[in-house]
């Protein structure tokens, strides 16, 4: 069994979502439960091994999208330009 302390206002809205769908507190909220712990991911889905981390990282670092992308210019990557932009932010 769990016990819950909630709010008057929470506790009032659960109430009346139950009362609505014709559902006891206790079933309205397992039923909300149980929705939620369906749709989430399992676990073990979510964590990658390291090879397929890195496959993916590989796939997103030369997906298309950045073949097209124009490269900096030698002035935008100057230290002169980088430290006096830096500077002006003070």
């Amino acid at each position: 069994m769990i016990t819950l302390n909630l709010n008057p206002e929470l506790e009032n809205k659960i109430h009346e979502e139950a009362k609505s769908k014709g559902l006891t507190i206790e079933q309205y909220l397992q039923e909300i439960i149980e929705q939620t712990l369906k749709n989430q991911p399992q676990k073990s889905s979510q964590i990658l091994e390291y090879e397929e981390w890195e496959r993916k990282l590989t796939n997103f670092i030369n997906r298309p999208s950045n073949i097209h992308a124009q490269p900096l210019s030698n002035e935008a990557i100057s230290r002169k330009s980088i430290y006096t932009r830096e500077n002006e932010m003070l």
